[in-house]
């Protein structure tokens, strides 16, 4: 019995992730794209890039919504930005009860390799480098991420962007990867790369590379979309993460 539940919850990864991924533009006017800077992340460590996520296949449908795991702690590191608008953009969370209610993790200084820890009490009281980067206390223990531009912000949640989805998300399971500053280590299934598109999607180059952060320790509530089972196994092989051969 539980090896058919886990088939059937694969199928319905694969079928969410199918279903939800929004295109990434690989060939947008600035550089590195998306898939190169995930791919760098394999090679600085010396992993074959044959098991990165492919970013426009590999999404992880994570309906926006975000809580920190058991520990109450979680970590955010600066991955790169790629965008004109690096330094003035900032990054953070959100109550989701009520967006207008944040804690920022990332200022416009931010510098690829930067760190910060995100913490929560049993409270709901969430604090920034144990308090000496922000305190707030919100109405849930899940969260939303944001990303602050010039342009407005833009929320993980897509209903939040008039329905625009201005994030894409990728999990890790168990590759070896080197995020900058840190050594090699590997990308947990607690673990996901953030990528955001700064500018509104209508205007945009939708290349999801201007900031991309990776935060740990942290669980995705599950979509609830077991009715994705009723598309059946046909075409899914396609969409699977192509792991490294042995």
């Amino acid at each position: 019995m539980k090896t058919i539940k886990s088939l059937l919850a694969g199928v319905a990864l694969l079928a969410s992730a199918s279903v939800f991924a929004t295109p990434v533009n690989l060939g947008g006017p600035e550089t590195p794209n998306l898939q190169t800077v995930i791919n760098n992340l394999y090679t600085n460590a010396g992993t074959s890039t044959a098991g990165a996520p492919d970013v426009n296949l590999n999404q992880v449908n994570e309906g926006g919504t975000f809580q920190i795991e058991a520990s109450g702690g979680s970590v955010s590191t600066m991955i790169i930005e790629v965008a004109g608008n690096a330094s003035t953009n900032t990054f953070g969370i959100y109550d989701i009860n009520d967006p207008t209610k944040t804690l920022q993790l990332f200022g416009g200084g931010a510098t690829n390799g930067g760190q910060v820890l995100l913490s929560v009490t049993d409270t709901l009281q969430f604090s920034v480098n144990f308090g000496a980067g922000g305190v707030e206390t919100f109405s849930s223990a899940l969260f939303g991420y944001y990303l602050g531009t010039v342009n407005g912000t833009f929320y993980s949640q897509a209903s939040l962007n008039g329905g625009d989805d201005h994030l894409v998300a990728f999990q890790g399971d168990g590759d070896w990867i080197k995020l900058p500053t840190r050594p090699a280590a590997p990308w947990g299934a607690s673990s996901f790369i953030l990528a955001w598109e700064d500018q509104a999607l209508a205007s945009s180059d939708k290349d999801y590379q201007d900031m991309v952060i990776y935060v740990e320790s942290i669980a995705v509530p599950e979509p609830g979309s077991l009715a994705l089972l009723g598309l059946g196994l046909a075409g899914l092989a396609g969409f699977a993460r192509r792991k490294k051969q042995a």
